[in-house]
């Protein structure tokens, strides 16, 4: 018996008398129970989805008045029925807290505006100066900085400035209706007229 040839003419060919074989049916065990937890995850996750929507289009439960109704007083039994009857309310959630007061220092209104130095305004010098204010929990400035100018850079402007406003009291800031210790920036413009 020699090995078949590929070369051979008759090497493709299939005997049509040849009795066809049809593959054994040796099915395992190990697939149906694969398919079957395949199966019950695509179920359980259908029903997931199906219940996260259905909350959304459920009616609300609006709470109403207590209403007394003299005839249920009279019978007890009737009382109960109606309370059968009655669908249960859902808990109520826990109210929320009402939301405190938060916000930066503010300057109160009788604090003396910064005065246009004498030697600036003879210059003709103008622009504006802000400032960077610390403010303690009591509405005292602890800190004061220049932090922006425009106009021209005038060493007597920032004085002014950061002189007026250490003399300031503010409203302090607030967290959580607490007052407490914050940072407010404060410009000042100064133009001769």
């Amino acid at each position: 018996m020699s090995t078949p040839n590929p070369n051979d003419p008759g090497y493709n060919h299939v005997d049509p008398d040849a009795p066809v074989v049809a593959p054994s049916r040796n099915s395992s065990g190990l697939l149906w129970i694969l398919l079957l937890v395949a199966l019950i995850a695509l179920a359980l996750w259908w029903y997931s989805k199906r219940s996260a929507v259905e909350p959304a289009t459920a009616p609300t439960v609006t709470e109403q008045p207590a209403v007394v109704d003299e005839g249920a007083a009279a019978s007890p039994t009737a009382a109960a029925d109606k309370a059968a009857k009655r669908p249960a309310a859902k808990p109520q959630a826990k109210p929320k807290p009402v939301a405190k007061i938060t916000r930066d220092p503010s300057p109160l209104a009788g604090n003396q505006a910064p005065k246009y130095p004498p030697q600036a305004l003879r210059s003709g010098v103008e622009g504006s100066v802000s400032v960077r204010v610390e403010v303690d929990a009591s509405g005292v400035p602890t800190d004061v900085k220049v932090v922006e100018r425009s106009g021209e850079r005038s060493r007597d402007l920032d004085r002014a400035v950061t002189d007026a406003v250490r003399k300031w009291r503010f409203e302090p800031a607030m967290k959580d209706g607490k007052a407490v210790a914050g940072a407010v920036v404060v410009p000042v413009e100064f133009k001769s007229q």
